[in-house]
């Protein structure tokens, strides 16, 4: 939940073009322009590997893909 707030919120997505469109359980599916994918995948890692202000006692992975759909990203 942390995350996704964070997502919603997050300047650097947004000033890259970037929303969250979905969010299924662990998922989330993001929509923006195609040549700024890398950099909103990385920065979309970053908030999900550190959902809270502070550090977690465990490592979270994050797995995270760019496409054109859904189906291509499973």
């Amino acid at each position: 939940m942390a995350a996704m707030v964070k997502i919603h919120k997050d300047k650097v997505l947004r000033e890259l073009g970037f929303k969250l469109q979905l969010q299924i359980h662990d998922e989330v599916i993001l929509e923006g322009p195609e040549e700024l994918a890398e950099q909103a995948k990385n920065r979309l890692v970053e908030i999900m590997e550190r959902p809270l202000d502070q550090p977690l006692l465990v490592k979270l992975e994050v797995d995270a893909k760019v496409a054109k759909n859904w189906f291509d990203a499973k």
